[in-house]
């Protein structure tokens, strides 16, 4: 009864705090999407909490997706004809669609842990001081080039090149150094270089109007937490969740101001996100109707939100828009064509433009400035109905799960957990769809790997080794120093 208890507090209190007339049917599933993160939770605390618990984090992105939205935020979507109500009835079938979406997927990955095909990781990171020195050069470099090299020099050949160095070495390298910090064997450059990489990526983050970034870094730094602590940074999340729904406020009105060709420096655009948020909290905290908290709650929820989509999807599907038959996925075999291989290569955005397209969201001549997802589980019913969620998520979670297996263990090595802690914010974001959700994993890896080729060892040698994974705490660095004679 103890596993149940807080979900069913927390679907209560928000079916309290709701300004919206619901169905029992509606509240059941909601509460369904709930109960499956916090049972897996549950499980995964009462066990040896050896592996990252990716359905616990994926569940729970279902549950900000489709439950908390059908509680606080409104039931209509933007389209190109206007702003249009979406039934009750569609509703209610969009959340039983990503319950049974859910379901199928805790199945794929139950099916997926009892795997025995996944193969032992052979080599990691040796960890000596030498080595040490090449990950703070390359460190240095990849974050360098990040800021610097735009996205383009390399062509459009290079760019998806281009794109996997820059974001997943410098933040591997720093999964490595903050684990070290968690250890407490760092030395003060590498604290230094840490905590300037946060401070960079929340600030770049804030000015260009995007806070994905430092989310996902978040969202890692997480992941490392639990490796190093076997458990969840409960305080940190409840820090930094207020701190995502305050600048949500003033996104949209920072964009406007600086996406339209405006200019201004780090220092000007922070503080006019701050400004601006903080003007529309107020606002809304202060009014007496509470119209302008439903309409910021509405604001700051709509960027999690597909049960509207999804919903929108169900109600035009297949009267308006037929079934797909699996045409969706063509791209997906694409993906891992690289693209200086073939340079005319589709792109996997056709599945999102033909999508805002064909459901009335965007018009032909916008798409190459807006690109509008409905996630996996929608696209499943686009291609199959009803029948979809059952077979693609299912399949979703056999793959999820076999990451789990190679890169989300504590026996997977140093590198290759650092790594599949770095791409468990790709992992969790629901909101993609298919040929997007799988692209250029295989891609991602081999760059991290082939960048750090000269700190690797087998993990034989590595366990000979006096010094294993990481430089031994700093006030011992000195003794294991060779001496000299004078």
């Amino acid at each position: 009864m103890a596993d149940f208890a807080i979900p069913l507090l927390l679907t209560v209190l928000l079916w309290w705090s709701s300004s919206y007339d619901l169905t029992l049917g509606e509240i059941s599933a909601a509460l369904i999407l709930a109960v499956l993160p916090w049972v897996a939770y549950r499980t995964w605390h009462l066990g040896d909490r050896k592996e990252i618990p990716l359905f616990v984090l994926v569940g729970g992105m279902y549950w900000l997706a489709y439950a908390l939205p059908l509680f606080w935020s409104s039931h209509d979507l933007n389209l190109l004809s206007g702003r249009r109500h979406i039934s009750e009835q569609a509703i209610t079938s969009a959340l039983y669609l990503s319950v049974t979406g859910v379901i199928a997927l805790w199945a794929g990955m139950k099916l997926a842990a009892r795997f025995r095909w996944v193969p032992e990781v052979r080599v990691d990171v040796s960890g000596t001081l030498q080595h040490w020195h090449y990950l703070r050069i390359a460190f240095v470099f990849a974050s360098v080039v990040k800021v610097l090299v735009p996205i383009t020099a390399l062509g459009e050949g290079g760019r998806q090149i281009l794109f996997n160095f820059e974001n997943m070495v410098p933040t591997v390298i720093f999964v490595l150094f903050l684990r070290s910090y968690l250890r407490n064997r760092i030395s003060d450059i590498d604290k230094f270089l840490l905590f300037g990489y946060v401070l960079a990526a929340l600030v770049v983050g804030i000015s260009s109007g995007w806070l994905g970034s430092f989310v996902g870094l978040g969202l890692v730094s997480v992941v490392v937490y639990i490796y190093e602590r076997r458990k969840f940074p409960v305080m940190a999340a409840l820090t930094v969740l207020p701190v995502i729904l305050f600048f949500q406020a003033g996104k949209n009105e920072f964009r406007d101001r600086y996406w339209q060709g405006r200019s201004g420096s780090y220092s000007e655009r922070v503080a006019f996100w701050v400004e601006s948020s903080w003007r529309q909290w107020s606002n809304a905290l202060t009014d007496t109707t509470g119209q302008k908290g439903v309409q910021l709650a509405d604001t700051a929820l709509n960027r999690l939100s597909l049960l509207q989509q999804t919903a929108n999807v169900i109600e035009l599907t297949p009267g308006k828009v037929p079934y797909q038959h699996g045409r969706l996925y063509s791209y997906i075999g694409i993906t891992f064509i690289p693209r200086f291989l073939w340079p005319d290569k589709p792109s996997v955005n056709d599945a999102n433009h033909w999508y805002q397209v064909s459901y009335g969201l965007t018009a032909p001549r916008q798409l190459s400035s807006v690109s509008i997802a409905v996630g996996t589980l929608a696209e499943s019913y686009i291609n199959f109905g009803w029948i979809g969620p059952v077979l693609v998520m299912f399949l979703v979670g056999i793959f999820l799960g076999s990451v789990q297996r190679i890169f989300l263990r504590s026996d997977s090595g140093l590198l290759f957990s650092s790594m599949g802690a770095v791409l468990v914010p790709q992992l969790v974001t629901v909101e993609s769809q298919m040929a997007e959700y799988v692209a250029g994993l295989a891609q991602q890896v081999l760059v991290v790997v082939l960048v750090l080729i000269p700190v690797l060892k087998s993990r034989a040698e590595i366990r000979k080794l006096p010094m294993r994974r990481f430089p031994p705490p700093v006030n011992q660095q000195e003794a294991l120093r060779p001496k000299t004679s004078v």
